[in-house]
């Protein structure tokens, strides 16, 4: 798990993705998804959408802790050590 700004990083095993997605975290309000379900290296951003309970989401993040928090989910899907 990385943390840092009140973001934390999730390594998660959804039933419906084949492969781990690393899920983003803000003051423990879901963010974002981050996949790779395309293949190895290309990895996509899913935000929550309007069927999400709003009290279990947030919309509106630091740029710089999200920008962080995605480069380090990244790198754990890819098995680096973030």
């Amino acid at each position: 798990m990385f943390k840092r700004k009140g973001f934390e990083t999730i390594l998660a095993s959804p039933p419906d993705y084949e492969k781990l997605v690393a899920e983003i975290y803000c003051d423990r309000l879901f963010v974002a998804l981050v996949s790779q379900e395309r293949g190895d290296g290309l990895f996509d951003i899913e935000t929550p959408g309007p069927n999400l309970v709003e009290n279990r989401i947030i919309r509106k993040v630091d740029a710089a802790g999200f920008s962080e928090a995605i480069e380090q989910a990244c790198k754990r899907l890819q098995g680096e050590k973030a």
